[in-house]
């Protein structure tokens, strides 16, 4: 059984995983598709990899930016 790299949103896009989004504040959860995401990062002209969106994301019920991101393996 091998290991599937998650670095970048096409690599969630490529495996068909969805987004899951832990505010580490008010702990709401989030679940994102990840082309939704990936079309948000080209249009302000933001990374596409990882370490980058999760610095960029916040929460949208407490505003906080302590989040993280891991796969939802949902489609």
């Amino acid at each position: 059984m091998g290991s599937k790299r998650l670095d970048s949103l096409g690599d969630y896009l490529r495996h068909h995983y969805t987004l899951r989004v832990d505010c580490r504040g008010c702990k709401k959860v989030s679940i994102l598709q990840p082309l939704v995401l990936l079309e948000l990062c080209q249009k302000r002209g933001w990374g596409h990899q990882m370490r980058e969106v999760e610095r960029r994301l916040k929460c949208g019920s407490c505003g906080g930016r302590d989040v993280r991101i891991g796969p939802g393996f949902g489609g």
